[in-house]
This record gives structure tokens, C-alpha cells and sequence, in this order.
């Protein structure tokens, strides 16, 4: 088991055990040596959104947060599918996290923490990255978050 496995029973995260898609996408792609990982929202075990609604509406900043920490599990898992370990993770690059809030909402990066702090968590250094968080009135299927990642492949 890779030392990032093990972190992430440390720190109580599991990964899903279904298989991540998007509809006539493809979740994830390869590309030299950088992984490209789109939009991933909040899906739970059942394959459905486990959170829907706007953030600053129908769900507080901390929900907002956990609903992003659940994205960023959902992206380790898609790294995972992808290169088989996260011993072949270099380091996550870099990240985007648009958030659904309501008018005038303005703690859009408090909600994004969520994500950055579960890359973290379980890649330790290599899963620090830069990132821009936005804000929208909607996403798909009226989830709060949906987020994607750049990751540097490990030689």
C-alpha cells in the first residue's frame, strides 16, 4: 500500500468504489507527461450528486467545504484510475474550482479550501498547486462545486 493510501485511513478519507465519467467525455486524459482531470463534482458512493444546491443559499460555507473535500476525493480517485498509484504523482500543478452561490456570495476561496486541503492531506508537498476559484450561478446537475486538476506525471 503507498505511503498516500495510508495517509488517507490516517486522516478517516476513502476513496469511492465506483468507476468516475462524465457523459460523452472522458473523465480524465493522459497527455506526455501531465494528467488532465475535468470537471468532477461531489458524487457519493451511489454515483449520485451527494450535494445539490447553490453555496450561501441551500448550504452554509461549511457545507460548501465538504462538498468540495468530496470532489477532491473523487479527483484522487480519478489519479488513481489514471496512473494505477499515487507513487507516479509528481505533483498536482494546478487546479480549478468553481463554486454555485448564491448573489453577492464572496467566500468562494473559503469553499475552495476544501478541495486544496484534501490534495494536501493525502499527497502531502506534492498535492500543494495553484488554483483559481470562481464563482457561477450554476452548474451541472445543480451541484455546489465542481472542480478539475493538472497533475505532473512522475518519471
Amino acid at each position: 500500500m503507498s505511503v498516500e493510501l495510508e495517509r488517507l485511513g490516517d486522516i478517516d478519507l476513502e476513496l469511492p468504489q465506483i468507476r468516475l465519467s462524465n457523459n460523452g467525455v472522458v473523465g480524465h486524459k493522459v497527455v506526455g507527461d501531465l494528467l488532465f482531470i475535468g470537471g468532477v463534482g461531489p458524487i457519493g458512493p451511489d454515483g449520485a450528486a451527494a450535494f445539490v444546491g447553490r453555496v450561501g443559499a441551500e448550504f452554509t460555507v461549511e457545507e460548501g467545504y465538504k462538498a468540495a473535500r468530496l470532489a477532491g476525493i473523487n479527483i484522487l480517485q480519478h489519479i488513481k484510475d489514471a496512473l494505477g498509484s499515487f507513487d507516479k504523482v509528481d505533483f498536482v500543478v494546478k487546479s480549478m474550482v468553481h463554486v454555485s452561490a448564491a448573489k453577492g456570495f464572496g467566500d468562494i476561496y473559503k469553499v475552495a479550501d476544501g478541495f486544496s486541503d484534501v490534495l494536501a492531506e493525502a499527497l502531502g508537498e506534492r498535492g500543494t498547486h495553484a488554483r483559481n476559484a470562481v464563482g457561477a450561478s450554476t452548474l451541472q446537475d445543480n451541484v455546489p462545486v465542481i472542480c478539475d486538476a493538472i497533475v505532473k506525471i512522475r518519471a
